[in-house]
């Protein structure tokens, strides 16, 4: 995300393999790449709710279903303005606001409190704020409190799960809510989307492969194209993510433009990848026209103004962001371009400003933290030994390629050259290709005196 800058003195050293795309998949894109209830919509559909068929279930079902019906959308001018980031926030708080009033009225509906979390987690989407995942954790809470045994959301819960990293809590949940065979193609689908992004998530390849293809088969939504496409850029094939996500942008016919300028997104991240930042910043720019305001799309125009030198530019972009999000990944980059500038003072100050939001975050939500706590302390941290420890965790929730990658270069970090050496070999032994994992293998070699 940030421009490579020198290392403290004391610090860990610094990796010039970095790539500034490393953090191209944050908490908001497993969100949109997950079909379930709230499914990141709008690009994900609706789930079903999983229980047992008798008459307790059966009479459940019915107030649900009311409750549920009076939930419905409502349509809206189309003359309503929905390309800022303001106004589609203000739509799903809307929505928020209508379900809280359907769960005052239903307070025993289970499906009731599932549908409030699903809408948190669309909230989560646009905000990244964990207070949002908070929200729907304990409307999941209220929901399997009040609804008879063996019923509840029980897809949206693995779906917060997943979200969160805490992918050792998803699997009853998943099997409960699939437990049932069904030949019909909209539930085939989003059970095939689940478990091939659940499965790319824990390394599983080919498993991966196969559940998205057979996603894509049953139904070419947005969400099925960009999970494929993923696939297909971490294994470094360029023209066929890029081909899939154009037939993305085609496949989105909701009202909400936010989805169409995250694949843009998408799009300028590969470009990025390959050090092309023109192109990059014409899709972040493309992206920026469709829902004006988004952080998300501006912290990576932030970053190209970074890395082609307009770092007054930069700058002011990044203060915005962080007054907007307090987010500690964009305190990095303000600590990076700092540093880059000799001024290790500042750089030390936003550093410990981040540092501590790691450590809140760390506390809260752990799991999910791990992976972009660690970026910081490979970068900026003192402690090889934290470093290593953030590391193994991410890697024993979600041991795919770059959680490898990553454990290498921790290992590295603090000297364990041979633990790097056999890990960064298992993330080469599988079929995803980056330039970030080629620097990081090359180093690890260079560093146990082999050069191959």
């Amino acid at each position: 995300m940030r421009a490579p800058g020198a290392s403290a003195p004391g610090a860990l050293p610094h990796r010039p393999w970095s790539s500034p795309a490393r953090r191209a998949l944050p908490l908001l894109l497993l969100l949109l790449l997950t079909p379930t209830a709230c499914g990141d919509p709008p690009v994900p559909v609706p789930v079903t709710q999983s229980g047992p068929a008798d008459a307790k279930a059966t009479d459940a079902k019915a107030t649900d279903a009311k409750a549920a019906d009076a939930n419905a959308p409502r349509r809206r001018p189309s003359a309503e303005p929905r390309d800022t980031f303001e106004a589609q926030l203000a739509a799903v708080d809307r929505r928020v606001t209508g379900q809280i009033k359907v769960t005052e009225k239903n307070a025993r509906s289970s499906l009731a409190f599932g549908n409030l979390a699903s809408l948190y987690l669309t909230r989560a989407r646009l905000t990244g704020d964990y207070d949002d995942y908070a929200k729907a954790e304990e409307a999941l809470q209220k929901a399997f409190t009040v609804g008879p045994k063996d019923y509840g959301p029980y897809m949206v819960r693995a779906q917060l799960n997943y979200t969160l990293h805490r992918l050792d809590r998803v699997d009853a949940d998943f099997e409960h809510a699939t437990r049932m065979p069904t030949r019909d193609g909209r539930e085939q689908y989003r059970r095939n989307q689940f478990a091939g992004n659940l499965a790319f998530q824990r390394g599983q390849y080919e498993q991966a492969l196969q559940k998205l293809q057979a996603a894509l088969t049953l139904k070419p939504t947005l969400s099925a194209l960009a999970s494929l496409a993923l696939y297909h850029w971490k294994a470094g094939r360029f023209d066929e993510a890029e081909a899939l996500y154009q037939q993305a942008l085609g496949a989105h016919n909701g009202k909400d433009t936010e989805p169409l300028a995250w694949v843009h997104l998408q799009l300028g991240l590969m470009d990025l990848d390959r050090g092309r930042y023109d192109e990059a910043l014409a899709h972040y720019r493309e992206g920026e026209a469709l829902i004006r305001g988004y952080w998300l799309i501006e912290e990576h125009i932030a970053e190209i103004l970074t890395l082609t030198g307009k770092l007054e530019e930069a700058k002011a972009l990044y203060t915005s962001i962080i007054e907007r999000t307090d987010n500690p990944e964009f305190m990095d980059a303000m600590a990076g371009i700092a540093r880059d500038a000799g001024d290790e003072a500042e750089a030390a100050r936003w550093i410990a400003r981040a540092r501590a939001k790691y450590e809140a975050q760390l506390e809260r939500y752990p799991e999910a933290a791990y992976g972009h706590a660690l970026e910081h302390f490979l970068e900026f941290g003192e402690d090889p030994a934290r470093t290593v420890e953030l590391a193994e965790r991410n890697h024993a929730l979600r041991p795919n390629a770059d959680a490898k990658r990553l454990l290498a270069e921790a290992y590295l970090a603090a000297g364990r050259t041979e633990d790097a050496r056999a890990t960064i070999e298992q993330a080469l032994a599988t079929p995803m290709r980056s330039a970030d994992l080629h620097a990081t293998a090359a180093a690890v070699y260079a560093a146990a005196g082999d050069e191959a």
